[in-house]
């Protein structure tokens, strides 16, 4: 593989962390807003709230599972650490 070649998939590869990083940070920022909107509601509403945050939850999770991937030697360990960080 020619230099080139090799730096532009490092660039690719580092612009993809970033990405997910930072996804990672928006979507753990969306879902404490919806934490909060869940509180405030109460009604006909909460239904609709509660779907949101199960959705909500659910991408969370998955972005996380993206970034840990993407930027932790050990994705597993990071996962278990977030987790813990959320209790």
């Amino acid at each position: 593989m020619s230099h080139h070649i090799m730096n532009h998939e490092k660039w690719l590869r580092e612009e993809q962390g970033e990405t997910a990083r930072e996804l990672a940070e928006i979507l753990r920022l969306a879902q404490e807003m919806g934490r909060r909107l869940c509180n405030e509601t109460h009604g006909d509403m909460y239904d609709e709230v509660r779907l949101l945050m199960s959705l909500l939850h659910q991408t969370r999770a998955q972005a996380d599972l993206i970034d840990a991937q993407l930027n932790s030697a050990d994705p597993v360990a990071e996962l278990l650490r977030r987790r813990e960080t959320r209790q």
